[in-house]
């Protein structure tokens, strides 16, 4: 019995000792973000259809847009490859790279909620949000659309929806998965308005001629946007991009591209209230 005793004993020492030794040894050789780029020689971008951000060319088939030419730059600036993947819109931001799908998902609010799950770099950019009516409806204050008979349509697990609860949560909304849907709902009239980002209703009126008004509700509200990253100890890569956003916006780059990306969907006159920039 004593032998037996020993020899569990030792079996069990040995079996702690391999443990100590093999599961760090696991942990160390995961790639950070960093190294995962520098390793493969690309970066991952998370991509869906949401002009002028995202979009394909019709003659090439690439995809282009305001935020592909931001990780184009950034690429460049990386000497790497861009990979684009498709992810399933904005309410797949987090899990995505969570999953290590992606190494960057553009167009994201720092809220605290994402916070709890994905770190973020930037921001890269400001913008505004704003709503657009159904032509037999003519809010134009958030007080107008305030109220339980009033529809509005929004973009479900987005800074869209967040921003409706916010300065109109008596009104009903109408919730959806592509923005695309949200357009549809207000201009067959099954919603009086929704609301989204300055740069997606400049696109929905110029493609939806039977849209209504194009409306800046007071109080008028732009946040930053940022870049979403996977939480981890290694903060290379998000040192690097908010070096890279710093200067980007300082020096005018990124409201370029934003404007850039508008003309390439036809919207050439850009209404002067219209600004990318914290100033």
């Amino acid at each position: 019995m004593t032998i037996r005793r020993r020899e569990i004993a030792a079996v069990g020492v040995a079996a702690a000792a391999l443990a100590a030794v093999t599961v760090p040894a696991r942990a160390q050789s995961k790639d950070s973000t960093w190294e995962q780029i520098k390793r493969t020689g690309k970066v991952r971008m998370g991509i869906f259809d949401y002009p002028p951000y995202f979009l394909r060319d019709k003659a090439s088939g690439e995809w282009v847009g305001a935020m592909v030419e931001m990780a184009k730059d950034i690429a460049k600036e990386l000497d790497v490859k861009l990979e684009t993947v498709e992810v399933g819109g904005f309410g797949e931001a987090v899990l995505s790279l969570q999953a290590n799908k992606v190494d960057m998902n553009f167009g994201l609010q720092a809220t605290p909620k994402r916070a709890t799950a994905i770190d973020f770099a930037g921001p890269t950019y400001w913008i505004e949000w704003v709503t657009v009516n159904n032509p037999k409806f003519h809010g134009q204050n958030w007080v107008d659309y305030n109220k339980p008979d009033v529809k509005v349509a929004v973009m479900q697990g987005t800074s869209d929806e967040l921003l409706l609860r916010k300065m109109a949560p008596n009104a009903t909304r109408v919730e959806f998965k592509e923005i695309s849907q949200c357009i549809l709902a207000v201009s067959s009239g099954r919603a009086d308005a929704f609301t989204t980002t300055v740069l997606a209703s400049m696109v929905a009126k110029v493609k939806n001629p039977g849209l209504g008004e194009f409306v800046n509700p007071k109080p008028r509200i732009a946040l930053p946007g940022y870049i979403g990253l996977r939480l981890e100890d290694d903060q290379r890569w998000q040192k690097f991009l908010n070096r890279w956003a710093e200067w980007n916006v300082m020096l005018g780059y990124n409201e370029k591209r934003m404007k850039e990306s508008l003309k390439t969907l036809g919207i050439d006159e850009i209404p002067s209230t219209v600004s990318f920039s914290p100033n």
